[in-house]
């Protein structure tokens, strides 16, 4: 079907029609005049630097001729100088190379290509029309989808987390030490606690720690030999097992027995502490390896080259030429990289560390070993403050040691002479003793175990290594031996052989002087 435009929409096209080749005859126009101005201006810049170098020449020349001048009068006299000199003051020659080529010298209309200002127009255009289409530049990408990584944290995370980890650790050990320090700020109550059990058990126990020679004890042993009467000093083998001296530093059995223990005690935590140093150095030892050989060098090197090339030889070509130049890049490179910073600096533990530890364990031991010392002052102390309470304790001991060897010493003798009648009596040799008495040259050396050596009838102490004091019975019958002090106690009598010689019974009962 077809409509009938009326006559208004048709002069309205019409007027629409009209106003756009009107406004693209202005701006054609507009373009034309514009094209024009630049170019004028252009040759007129060009004109104004040509005569500037006209110009230039002239007053160079000018001064080229002052220059001689002066150089000429300086030189000779003054009368010389006026015959002579006169042909420098003639610088209107510089004028006439200034006035060659007449007025046309300096125009550059013939020089310049037609159309070089619409194409300068054109080229000032295109700037804005450049940046008005980047205004509107709409980029289309894609993102490739990346596969999610899990439990993974970069360097500065692991650091912060090991820091964390650390200084967590760090402070439930300084909450376990002040709790240890607190608890050992009350041991001082220990000490309290137990000088108040000596105390009562000196007071109440007249046994209780009574075995030293003090001098009160030594006092009644010299009266008694005054009067002639059996003493005990000096003491016995079996007596000095039990007594001691307080002045002697040979320990008592039961203060060696604390001594080894508390060493065994000691080494372990030495072993521990070494086993520590022992780690320690073998983490330096990986550390290290790691810091000689985990070293990476990189190099790179290469060259970057942009060249922009526009072809043509007209004006446009030439500006874009020049403009164009600037992005032209030609660089070379070479970057060296090295992970030597990140790499393990470890070192090693200085001796100071070593004598500090292993000093300390040292100092330990040496207190320990003096700690059997010092218990000994507890019954001075004790001595200096209940004097009458001492002496008896010293009376007691005395009396007590003298009928213990009376009585030792009687049960020893009836107990080898019964054992001797009932046939009983027999020394009991192992392995190493047979082979020592059987074969002297060759198993001689056995003697240093104590299971190899003869041993006394009384006292059973083994005969030393060398220089052996034991006496042996001189009957050839008789093979029992017997220690120096036994020998001269028992009246250098053999009592095997005084019993097989004497049927008759001392008399004395067994369990009358149990030891």
């Amino acid at each position: 079907m077809f409509v009938k435009p009326t006559s208004a929409s048709y002069e309205k096209g019409q007027k629409e029609v009209r106003q756009q080749i009107r406004s693209n005859r202005t701006r054609i126009e507009g373009e034309q005049v514009e094209a024009e101005r630049y170019e004028k201006q252009y040759l007129k810049k060009i004109e104004m630097r040509c005569e500037s170098q006209f110009t230039k020449a002239a007053n160079k020349c000018r001064k080229m001729f002052q220059a001689a001048y002066d150089k000429c009068y300086d030189t000779v006299t003054w009368v010389a100088a006026w015959l002579l000199c006169w042909p420098m003051k003639l610088d209107f020659v510089c004028n006439i190379a200034e006035a060659l080529g007449g007025a046309s010298r300096c125009d550059p209309s013939k020089d310049i290509d037609p159309g070089f200002g619409e194409g300068y127009s054109y080229l000032k255009n295109s700037r804005s029309s450049f940046s008005k289409n980047f205004k509107d530049v709409r980029l289309q990408y894609k993102i490739g989808r990346i596969k999610q990584l899990r439990d993974v944290r970069d360097a500065r995370d692991t650091a912060v987390a090991v820091m964390h980890t650390v200084n967590s650790k760090r402070a439930i050990l300084n909450n376990i030490l002040v709790i240890i320090k607190r608890l050992l700020a009350f041991v001082f109550l220990r000490i309290i606690i137990e000088s108040q059990k000596y105390h009562d058990k000196y007071l109440r126990d007249i046994e209780f720690d009574n075995i030293y020679i003090t001098k009160y004890f030594r006092r009644i042993d010299a009266r008694r030999r005054v009067q002639e009467k059996h003493t005990l000093l000096p003491l016995k083998k079996i007596e000095r097992k039990k007594l001691v001296d307080p002045f002697s530093l040979k320990p008592l059995k039961s203060e060696q027995k604390k001594i080894l223990i508390d060493t065994a005690i000691l080494l372990l935590e030495m072993l521990t502490a070494t086993i520590l140093i022992l780690l320690d150095r073998l983490f330096y030892e990986a550390l290290d390896l790691i810091r000689r050989h985990a070293k990476i060098d990189y190099l790179q090197t290469g060259k970057h080259d942009l060249y922009l090339e526009v072809k043509g030889t007209g004006m446009i070509a030439s500006l874009l030429r020049s403009l164009l130049k600037g992005f032209n890049v030609k660089k070379r490179i070479r970057i060296e990289r090295t992970n030597e910073v990140c790499l393990p600096r470890p070192s090693l533990m200085s001796n100071y560390y070593f004598l500090k530890i292993y000093g300390t364990y040292f100092a330990v031991w040496l207190l320990m070993l003096l700690q059997a010392y010092t218990q000994r002052l507890r019954r001075i102390i004790c001595a200096y403050f209940y004097r009458k309470r001492e002496k008896k304790r010293v009376l007691f001991l005395y009396n007590e040691t003298l009928k213990r060897r009376r009585g030792f010493f009687r049960f020893m003798r009836k107990k080898v002479k019964r054992m001797a009648r009932q046939h009983r009596l027999k020394e009991n040799y192992n392995v190493c003793a047979v082979l020592r008495m059987n074969y002297p040259r060759t198993c001689d050396w056995l003697r240093i175990f104590p299971s190899a050596r003869r041993t006394c009838l009384i006292c059973e102490e083994p005969e030393p290594r060398k220089q052996s004091d034991f006496v042996e019975c001189p009957n050839e019958t008789c093979s029992f031996l017997y220690c120096k002090e036994c020998w001269s106690d028992m009246g250098n009598v053999c009592l095997v052989c005084e019993t097989e010689n004497d049927d008759t019974s001392s008399g004395i009962s067994e369990d009358e002087y149990g030891f």
